[in-house]
């Protein structure tokens, strides 16, 4: 039995959750495993992701039952890759719902933050070229275009019911790679800059301009690794750093003129997993994910902090270079406490749940 390539094994999980309450407003990051892929290649996956966000308790008061105030949301992915020559290849992505926020307090009755209510989708597209500088050695960068808009309710503070108008943003991706195909080697050091928004906010329903907004994307770094270790066996994982503490949200209403609502902490994510060929047509994978932060005050648009996730991924091969993949992820989150001037909410019995599939065709 032969060592297995680095395109042998699909790690479908990997490839078809996301990140989702990881840090900030992550939803899936960016990773340039489509650039190493074989020839033309083409995918298109999609993951359905149900957080259970108990609120146990309240400082200020009573706690009217438990209540759960996320919201299940979806995220997709369309990417394809060529190469120009042997040494320049080519891959665009398009990602819907990137990152984003899905929160109601709506069901918190009589409480201070009852009115907080927050929807912000994200759309993405990523142009990336990669340069093989040798068999060893390569560098890949491109640009991201991002989109944002949204509605929010913040009349605990005096904003009720805003319209947050499209905006856009570009941001940049470079990075470099070490391979060893022989053993299925590969490490690669990703670094994806900030992004910043400055939608108009608007009284819903055609009332006026409020003021600006900001909304931020972090700056990141992303180490990733594989390596076979066995006949058709691959360990695999990444460490990703996203300083979300310089990426605030913050919106401008009648009776103040720029608020951060978001109050989030830099987040760093580590996962580890292995992946195994069991035949010609069958592989799949096994990982564990833990990113640690401080559970004494987090941000009422992700309640959530330190965490720990399992994932079980299988894909396969179909035939004609056709493969389907699936997988699901299970986190489980940390007691949490968001503290405000009214008082202090305390979450706890975290959970999140994602099911994802992929088809993809190698040509």
């Amino acid at each position: 039995m032969k060592l297995l390539t680095t395109t042998a094994i699909g790690l479908a999980l990997c490839a078809t959750t996301g990140t989702a309450f990881a840090g900030g407003l992550d939803r899936a990051t960016y990773s340039p495993t489509i650039l190493f892929k074989d020839g033309r290649y083409v995918e298109l996956s999609f993951a359905s992701t149900s957080p259970e966000i108990t609120a146990s308790s309240f400082v200020g008061g009573p706690l009217p039952g438990t209540q759960d105030p996320a919201q299940t949301f979806t995220t997709s992915q369309l990417g394809y890759k060529m190469d120009i020559n042997d040494k320049v290849a080519l891959a665009f992505t398009l990602n819907n719902n990137p990152f984003g926020v899905d929160i109601n307090y709506a069901d918190f009755a009589g409480l201070p933050f009852q009115t907080l209510t927050a929807n912000l989708d994200g759309k993405a597209m990523t142009v990336m070229g990669k340069y093989q500088i040798n068999d060893r050695v390569s560098t890949y960068g491109g640009l991201k275009y991002q989109t944002v808009s949204g509605t929010a309710n913040l009349s605990a503070v005096g904003a009720a019911n805003l319209a947050i108008s499209s905006d856009d943003a570009v941001s940049f991706i470079i990075g470099a790679a070490y391979e060893i195909p022989d053993i299925a080697l590969r490490v690669s050091a990703t670094y994806e800059s900030s992004a910043k928004f400055t939608p108009d906010v608007l009284i819903a329903g055609g009332g006026p301009n409020t003021g600006p907004g900001e909304i931020n994307t972090p700056e990141a770094f992303l180490l990733e690794f594989q390596s076979g270790i066995a006949a058709n066996t691959l360990l695999f994982g990444s460490i990703r750093h996203a300083k979300w503490s310089d990426a605030p949200v913050l919106l401008s209403a009648a009776v103040f003129e720029s608020a951060e609502i978001s109050d989030f902490d830099d987040s760093t994510t580590y996962t580890i997993g292995i992946g195994r060929k069991f035949s010609e047509k069958f592989s799949g994978s096994l990982s564990l994910t833990h990113a640690p932060s401080d559970c004494s005050d987090v941000s009422l648009l992700s309640p959530t902090c330190n965490n720990n996730t399992l994932s079980v991924g299988g894909e396969y091969k179909v035939g004609n270079g056709v493969a389907i993949a699936g997988g699901v992820s299970f986190r489980k989150y940390s007691t949490a406490t968001s503290t405000a001037a009214s008082g202090s909410v305390v979450f706890g019995d975290n959970t999140l749940t994602t099911v994802g599939m992929k088809i993809s065709k190698s040509f």
